[in-house]
């Protein structure tokens, strides 16, 4: 994929066998690279991701939903435009990917607010460090 076309990311429990990822967010929160950006290991301009875990039961604990805003985050930096969801939110899919306990719509709220004043203080951070007058 050319930087461009990412429009999506896309999130999974790893128990979802509907296709590969790109990264997956551990238990404790890690971000583990699985493939490159630019390689398309599902759909079409979707960047995949993956919790360990299977959140039909419970929900994902607090570091591993902290690890997916982080990552969320500096998606959002990379691809201004890319929008966020869950698996079962793709037309056409049967599934409850990520899992009925996953707090999607909490999630995507976020995703709509939280996610662009983090993006853009995180932009003003880097900018005051490049512009910083010596000490």
């Amino acid at each position: 994929m050319r930087l461009g076309e990412v429009r999506f990311a896309l999130v999974h429990h790893d128990a979802c066998a509907d296709t590969g990822f790109h990264y997956r967010i551990t238990a404790s929160g890690k971000t583990e690279a699985c493939a490159s950006e630019s390689e398309r290991v599902g759909r079409a301009h979707c960047i995949e991701i993956a919790l360990e875990g299977d959140f039909s039961g419970r929900p994902p604990d607090d570091p591993q939903l902290k690890g997916l805003r982080a990552l969320l985050l500096t998606l959002k930096q990379r691809y201004p435009r890319i929008a966020i969801g869950g698996h079962r939110q793709v037309r056409g899919e049967k599934t409850t990917c990520p899992g009925r306990r996953f707090p999607l719509r909490e999630l995507l709220d976020w995703s709509r607010s939280g996610l662009l004043a983090e993006r853009d203080a995180a932009l003003e951070a880097d900018v005051e460090r490049q512009y910083r007058p010596p000490n």
